[in-house]
């Protein structure tokens, strides 16, 4: 894919319904209306003017591409009057126009080569004129997917998305993690599903995200509740928060003969973005979409409901998705049976709290079914500056 295709992406179940906690009135943020992700075409040129100057009357104005990858030099331009003067030496050979690291105010070449990833702002001296300061986001390049080590195989592994809506202050949510966590740890069930904790119960929960509101909305009439389990985009089936309902729905919706499409992926990211690579290859012809959902290990809060302290790491907990509308992600178009195509993607690391080393994605891809809404086909866990390969049957 084109890098320009890839900065044009910035932009962009069975339910276990339990009789526990009601949702708590200081969630204020659950206007479900967006993700964190705030992307949008940036393969422009920064003019300059969207980013509020420190002299607003200055006809000395700088410029520079908006988004760049990482290890690609930023180069400026210094109009005075309209007249490019990004070049211009005085008497001793050096340019006149100089260019300052809002961060620090220290002067930086022209070309620029950023260190590491995060937004940076520039402004420009000419004589006495000083430019309006302009931002430029420094983004990961986009990773390279493994080599697919079986390129006829077509026999994938099958896994089923379970998401646990839950919080720290939630004082029955405990039951909820303390099934799951039994049927994590057996062996027979341990390789069908993925979990991911949306954590909405309440806004001052460390694991909290804008993102998991938007996951809530998704499932709104099926959470009466907290905690309550969701399967997959669909399927309401109530039951209750034990680990014998939890397999049940897992039995209902896993496919012992395999899953229709395979998915491998790979992921950079450092202090502000991930990017993400991912591939697709069906079993079966269908109408695909794909998304990625970034989740944190790792984040420690006392539980309400539970004196017992493992109980107080929160895993697997969602940060960020790349698409929010819809949820189930970025059309992939029809892939003809035996075929791959490959999507990028960037979710934002929008909290310094939130530890870029602690995360994973969670790529989920979706097939259009006789309903005409998208269901999960498949799903693979990439580490962040790590990738996975298709898993396939053995």
């Amino acid at each position: 894919m084109k890098i320009t295709k890839f900065f044009a992406l910035l932009c962009a179940a069975a339910s276990l319904s339990i009789a526990g906690c009601e949702p708590i009135d200081d969630n204020t943020n659950g206007n479900g209306n967006g993700n964190e992700n705030t992307g949008g075409e940036n393969n422009g040129e920064n003019n300059g003017e969207n980013n509020g100057g420190d002299n607003t009357e200055s006809t000395l104005v700088l410029s520079a591409k908006q988004t760049v990858v990482t290890g690609e030099a930023i180069v400026f331009t210094v109009l005075e009057n309209d007249v490019d003067v990004t070049n211009e030496l005085d008497e001793n050979g050096n340019k006149r126009a100089k260019i300052f690291n809002k961060a620090d105010y220290k002067e930086v070449s022209n070309p620029y080569m950023p260190e590491e990833d995060g937004t940076y702002e520039f402004y420009a001296v000419y004589g006495t004129s000083i430019s309006k300061t302009i931002g430029v986001k420094v983004v990961p390049a986009i990773p390279n997917l493994p080599e697919d080590s079986e390129p006829d195989n077509l026999s994938f592994n099958h896994r089923v998305l379970l998401v646990d809506h839950t919080g720290t202050k939630c004082g029955y949510c405990p039951k909820m993690m303390a099934a799951i966590k039994e049927v994590v740890n057996n062996n027979a069930y341990h390789d069908k599903f993925y979990e991911a904790m949306s954590h909405s119960y309440n806004s001052d929960d460390p694991a909290w995200s804008r993102a998991a509101e938007v996951i809530k909305m998704h499932y709104h009439s099926l959470i009466e509740g907290y905690p309550t389990a969701t399967f997959n985009f669909y399927h309401p089936i109530p039951a209750g928060y034990y680990a014998s309902d939890i397999k049940s729905q897992i039995d209902a919706l896993w496919k012992a003969e395999g899953a229709d499409v395979g998915v491998t992926a790979a992921a950079a990211g450092g202090n502000t973005v991930v990017v993400v690579k991912a591939g697709v290859k069906a079993k079966v012809t269908g109408d695909y979409s794909i998304t990625a959902w970034l989740l944190e290990d790792n984040i420690y809060a006392p539980q309400a409901g539970t004196t017992n302290e493992e109980f107080y790491t929160h895993n697997n907990a969602v940060r960020n998705i790349a698409s929010s509308e819809p949820i189930t992600g970025f059309s992939l178009g029809t892939i003809e049976a035996g075929k791959s195509t490959t999507y990028d993607m960037t979710m934002d690391i929008v909290s310094p709290e939130w530890k870029g080393e602690n995360m994973k994605v969670l790529v989920i891809v979706s097939a259009l079914n006789e309903s005409k809404r998208y269901e999960i086909a498949n799903m693979a866990i990439c580490p962040v500056n790590g990738s996975v390969g298709y898993d396939y049957k053995r």
